[in-house]
């Protein structure tokens, strides 16, 4: 029977998804197509207009411009290679978690989680953000006509402004497809009856595949933090449109990663505190046991159970309620920061300098 879902099922009805699934265009190909593009859109067509280098009556050429330079040339590349490969990540993950569901309930919870994710309109939010994202740029921009390497003309601005649309619209639905599954796991999870879990088990590969897809999600956050420290950092950033940027970066990115994890630890947490209820209310009824039989000569049986009890009741307090390595979950921390921590290095190495 099968027990998994594709990624034709997790990219649903988004329409660039689905165009770019039917390109059959691997990550890697999607990653060097965008750099490809923007270095054209960067440096070839400002060689052109006479842009690439300062000169009189342009406030900024092309090849002075590092804000712009780390969007189209990792920025961008990074978002639609995660795009692209998300969605067979995430396919992957379903095929690890759905064996876990009692055979029993496998087909209904399969169907929803197909139905949860092919009929998903969450790309009409991402079509929302880019469009706001790109009117806002067109405010701003219209101030800088002619005398900017990206608005030298029309033409230059309009480019810009579409690939402001293109990106905030993939980062949307990347976000989107995220909280959904996470959410989705969850209810999984509510069907599964973890245990104690003392060392590797039957669940350990797909708490496993789920801690490795989140760290992947997390170096994905901390590319886009490095455009959001850049921005802090290198120019005057637009509020409130940069703080919010930061805001949501600085909460979503350690949430996105244990977000999948909750129901799991909630079931571990609640499976440690029947299993240390059993031990204790063992080890007390064999210690009143043995109180009132201490003359005889079967009391050393005893106290050998209570010792063994109690063993088991300082391993059981031990285990852990969260099915990841705590190590993990510093690295997401770490890798959060990053961005900001490097930035903030480099302009004080330039000062310095």
């Amino acid at each position: 029977m099968e027990t998994s879902i594709t990624s034709q099922d997790v990219i649903g009805r988004d329409p660039i998804g689905r165009f770019l699934f039917r390109l059959k265009l691997k990550p890697w190909q999607a990653g060097l197509l965008s750099f490809s593009v923007f270095v054209i859109y960067m440096f070839v067509l400002p060689a052109i207009q006479g842009t690439l280098f300062a000169r009189e009556s342009l406030e900024r050429s092309s090849t002075v411009d590092r804000i712009n330079m780390v969007g189209f040339f990792i920025i961008h590349p990074v978002v639609i290679f995660f795009y692209i490969w998300q969605a067979g990540a995430m396919a992957g993950l379903y095929h690890v978690v759905m064996p876990l569901v009692p055979v029993e309930k496998q087909s209904g919870v399969l169907r929803a989680s197909r139905i949860l994710h092919a009929t998903s309109r969450n790309w009409l939010l991402g079509v929302f953000v880019g469009g706001g994202v790109m009117y806002l740029g067109f405010i701003y921009i219209s101030d800088y006509i002619s005398i900017r390497w990206y608005s030298f003309n029309w033409l230059m601005a309009i480019i810009l402004q579409l690939s402001r649309f293109f990106l905030f619209y993939l980062i949307i639905n990347i976000l989107s497809r995220h909280l959904m599954m996470a959410f989705n796991l969850n209810r999984v999870y509510q069907h599964v009856r973890l245990p104690v879990l003392i060392g590797q088990s039957k669940y350990g590969d797909s708490f496993d595949a789920i801690t490795r897809y989140g760290l992947w999600f997390a170096g994905f956050g901390s590319v886009l933090g490095m455009f959001i420290a850049m921005r802090f950092f290198w120019s005057k950033p637009i509020f409130p449109e940069d703080a919010i940027y930061l805001i949501l970066y600085l909460l979503l990115v350690p949430l996105a990663f244990s977000l999948p994890f909750w129901q799991a630890h909630a079931s571990m947490r609640a499976s440690k505190a029947e299993a240390l209820r059993q031990i204790s209310d063992s080890l007390q009824n064999e210690y009143d046991h043995m109180m009132k039989n201490l003359a005889l000569d079967y009391a050393a049986k005893d106290a050998n159970r209570i010792s063994t009890l109690r063993s088991l009741l300082e391993m059981t307090e031990r285990t852990p309620t969260w099915p990841f390595e705590n190590s993990d979950f510093y690295r997401v921390l770490v890798a959060t920061v990053f961005p900001f921590a490097m930035t903030g290095i480099g302009v004080l190495f330039e000062m310095l300098i």
